[in-house]
C-alpha cells in the first residue's frame, strides 16, 4: 500500500478526515488576541469563561502551589493575571490539543503519555531558546514546539500498516523516522503532514514553518530561525531524556546550528550543552502543572471504555 499512495492525496488525508480535530473556538480566539497590545485581562476573562472547562484549568492553574497566591483565587481576572498573558495562551493550547486528540489515544501505537511528554518539553524548550536567541514572539515557540510532530500522530492513525514498516525499517537501519517515512510516503514525512494540520487551523506561517522543516531548517525559505529553535529544541529533550517521540534513530542536530542561532559556545567553539540543559531543568520545574495536565489526561482516557477508534483504513483507501 505505502509505495502507492501520492503526495497529493496523503494531502488530502489530512485535509478531508472530518473527526480530525480542530482547536476550540475560545483557544483560537484566545491565540488570535493575547498578543495585541491592546489586549487586557478583562478581555481574555469574557473569552476563557466562555469555555467552562478552559475556566476551571485556568483556576486551578493560578490556585497551583507555584504561584503561591497568599488566599485563594476565585474570579477568572484575577487568575488570568497572576498567571500572566503568555502562560495562559500556553496552557490554553496544550489542553485543547491533549482534549482533542485524546479521543484517538486507545487507537496509537505507541505510549501516548511518552508522546505527549516528549511534546509538552519540546515546547518549552523551545520557549527557552526563542528567550535566549532574542525570538520576538516566544509563544509561537512553544506552539510550533508542542506541534512539532502531530504528524506522526495521523499516519499511525491513518497509515497504520506504513507506520509499523517504518517503524520496523527505522530499527534495523538506524535511520531518523523522517527519512524513513519518505521511502514509504512518496518523500512526505510527519512534519510535512503535521504542517497540513496547523495550517488547517490558521495558526501563523511560522508555526506552520517551524513544524514543516524542524528537521532540516536550513531548507526552510521563510521564518528559519523558529525552524532552527524546535530543531535544537527537539534534540535537546531527547538527548535529556524527556518523554519519547517514537524515533529511535541516533539523536543528532544539524551543522551550522550555534551559529544560525547565536547559541552560546564553549572554548572548544562548540554549542554549550550543558548550559542549555541546566536551563531546560529549571524551566521543566516551573512547568509542572502542564505535565500533570498530561497524567490527567491519559488516566481519564484509561478508564474511558467508550474511547473513539477511527476507521483509519477506510480514510486511506480512499485516497490510495
Amino acid at each position: 500500500m505505502a509505495k502507492h499512495i501520492r503526495p497529493e492525496n496523503i494531502r488530502k488525508v489530512t485535509r478531508h478526515i472530518f473527526d480530525l480535530p480542530t482547536l476550540p473556538s475560545t483557544v483560537a480566539k484566545m491565540i488570535e488576541v493575547i498578543d495585541h497590545p491592546s489586549t487586557s485581562a478583562h478581555t481574555l476573562n469574557t473569552i476563557v469563561s466562555s469555555d467552562q472547562a478552559l475556566a476551571a484549568q485556568v483556576l486551578r492553574l493560578a490556585n497551583s502551589a507555584y504561584y503561591g497566591f497568599p488566599r485563594k483565587i476565585n474570579t477568572i481576572t484575577l487568575a488570568i493575571v497572576v498567571v500572566g498573558f503568555e502562560t495562559l495562551k500556553n496552557f490554553g493550547l496544550s489542553s485543547a490539543v491533549l482534549d482533542r486528540f485524546a479521543r484517538f489515544n486507545h487507537d496509537v501505537p505507541f505510549d501516548i503519555y511518552l508522546f505527549w511528554e516528549h511534546s509538552i518539553c519540546t515546547a518549552v524548550a523551545s520557549r527557552m531558546l526563542a528567550r535566549e536567541t532574542g525570538y520576538q514572539i516566544s509563544g509561537e515557540a512553544f506552539a510550533a514546539g508542542l506541534l512539532h510532530d502531530l504528524g506522526k500522530y495521523v499516519i499511525s492513525i491513518y497509515f497504520r500498516e506504513v507506520f509499523e514498516d517504518v517503524v520496523e525499517q527505522m530499527i534495523d537501519d538506524d535511520l531518523p523516522m523522517y527519512q524513513v517515512e519518505e521511502q514509504h510516503l512518496a518523500h512526505v514525512n510527519h512534519a510535512q503532514i503535521g504542517a497540513w494540520l496547523v495550517e488547517k487551523w490558521n495558526l501563523s506561517e511560522s508555526i506552520v514553518s517551524g513544524i514543516k522543516h524542524h528537521h532540516r531548517p536550513d531548507l526552510a525559505n521563510s521564518h528559519q530561525q523558529l525552524a532552527w529553535i524546535v530543531h535544537y529544541a527537539n534534540y535537546l529533550t531527547k538527548k535529556f531524556g524527556v518523554g519519547f517521540s517514537g524515533d529511535m534513530s541516533t539523536t543528532g542536530y544539524r551543522d551550522g546550528l550555534g551559529e544560525r542561532l547565536g547559541l552560546r559556545l564553549t572554548n572548544d567553539a562548540l554549542v554549550d550543552e550543558d548550559y542549555y540543559f541546566r536551563k531546560l531543568s529549571a524551566e521543566i520545574e516551573k512547568e509542572q502543572e502542564l505535565f500533570s495536565l498530561i497524567r490527567q489526561r491519559t488516566e481519564t482516557e484509561k478508564n474511558d471504555t467508550n474511547s473513539y477508534e477511527p476507521d483509519w483504513s477506510e480514510h486511506a483507501a480512499s485516497y490510495a
